[in-house]
């Protein structure tokens, strides 16, 4: 059985938006990134871990599962339960998927299975679209189990430690060249 693993991730951007919220580490602030071009609203409350570097160069993104929506800068505290697989305009941009860890409505959903099918299909159908009308390719690859999305977070761990201070281009340059299969369509 894989460990249970619960991360504070924070909150970028509430349910159910339009506004695509973005992190930006050197100021430490939350702004505002674009309004999205399509009739498309997130699924679910969208955020990051801090201290998690993805491939993409940005923070390692989470959605999380539950029925409230939460304001940008609110911390969450999240049970990973799985991740969803993505090349977005050619990076790396995985989402952990996780539930809400301290609603007790909550409390026995340990997997993606225990979401219901419909919800895992929306999240994926609004990955695919989300950017259609940008005219920018995303790649959605394919749901991860617990063990996976636990083993991506502590890989993104390490990058943060030792690339965080590198500005996004360079880091990303440096990462396709030692990591190229990171960056692969497949």
């Amino acid at each position: 059985m894989t460990k249970e693993l619960i991360l504070d991730v924070v909150i970028e951007i509430p349910k159910d938006s339009k506004v695509k919220y973005e992190y930006d580490r050197t100021t430490k602030q939350i702004k505002v990134d674009r309004i999205l071009y399509g009739s498309n609203i997130y699924p679910q409350n969208y955020g990051f871990i801090p201290g998690a570097l993805d491939w993409d160069g940005d923070e390692l993104d989470v959605l999380v599962y539950a029925q409230q929506s939460f304001n940008p800068g609110t911390i969450v505290p999240t049970r990973i339960i799985g991740a969803l697989e993505m090349i977005d305009d050619g990076e790396t941009d995985t989402k952990l998927i996780g539930i809400i860890a301290v609603d007790p409505r909550f409390k026995d959903k340990k997997t993606l299975q225990d979401l219901p099918e419909h919800s895992l299909k929306e999240i994926k159908n609004f990955f695919e679209t989300y950017k259609l009308l940008q005219n920018k390719k995303v790649i959605v690859k394919q749901f991860k189990d617990t063990a996976w999305a636990i083993k991506e977070y502590q890989e993104c761990v390490t990058l943060m430690q030792k690339y965080g201070k590198l500005p996004k281009e360079q880091f990303i340059q440096k990462m396709k060249n030692e990591h190229p299969q990171k960056y692969e369509v497949k």
